[in-house]
């Protein structure tokens, strides 16, 4: 009878996710410190030496930013389990937003990132990641609405990894300088690969644990139960 008073794992209340929003508590940093090493010369008098080097895609870049900004935050509320799981409306609402936003940015990023302002050695990069920026978005809503929750989730963490580079490929500038065009290459075709297969290695170690904890979980009672 005493084994009755036990609270259920299912009954008791989920602790709260300390390493997501530790992750994204991380990203607003970053967001803090790009903005200020690398966004400050858009304030700059009109004859800052950036500002006359972009002057030709300065209306894509504002555009391009707008873009990436929508996406990246739209995209944060999209992992908040809590949203998707009381307010399912606001979630799908979300969605719609962070892939209208990817789909509008993305072709803006093909053209600038494949133009003269940036240097040859990033423009195949740049098809790649634009490309899969786009396509994993749009992969994600076919999966939903063919009612795929799974693969839907899988291909919008892929998208919003891809939507990140937006902020990580710009954080080295605070620290050391990212002028090399051969770095540069390295640095964005790196975060490429992570963005697409962080993903799969997330899923795969919170399955795992998930059995871990049921065989645990299951131990127990077979341990009380004699």
């Amino acid at each position: 009878m005493a084994s009755s008073t036990r609270p259920s794992p299912l009954a008791s209340s989920a602790p709260p996710d300390l390493l997501k929003w530790s992750f994204f508590a991380v990203m607003g940093v970053c967001v803090l410190l790009v903005l200020w090493v690398d966004e400050r010369f858009w304030f700059h008098a009109a004859t800052d030496p950036h500002l006359q080097r972009i002057g030709a895609y300065k209306t894509l870049l504002i555009l391009h930013g707008l873009g990436g900004a929508t996406a990246l935050t739209a995209g944060t509320f999209q992992m908040s389990s809590r949203i998707r799981s009381s307010k399912p409306a606001l979630h799908r609402l979300l969605g719609k937003i962070y892939i209208g936003a990817v789909c509008f940015s993305a072709p803006i990023a093909l053209y600038i990132g494949t133009g003269p302002l940036e240097p040859v050695t990033i423009h195949v990069e740049q098809v790649f990641q634009a490309g899969c920026w786009a396509g994993c978005a749009l992969i994600a809503w076919a999966c939903i609405r063919s009612n795929q929750m799974a693969l839907h989730r899988q291909w919008m963490m892929r998208s919003y990894g891809l939507t990140l580079i937006f902020i990580l490929a710009r954080v080295p500038d605070a620290f050391i300088n990212t002028e090399d065009p051969q770095f540069l290459s390295d640095m964005l075709w790196s975060l490429v690969i992570v963005a697409l297969i962080a993903p799969d290695v997330i899923l795969t170690s919170q399955t795992l644990w998930k059995i871990r904890s049921a065989k645990a979980r299951h131990a127990q009672q077979l341990a009380a139960a004699e």
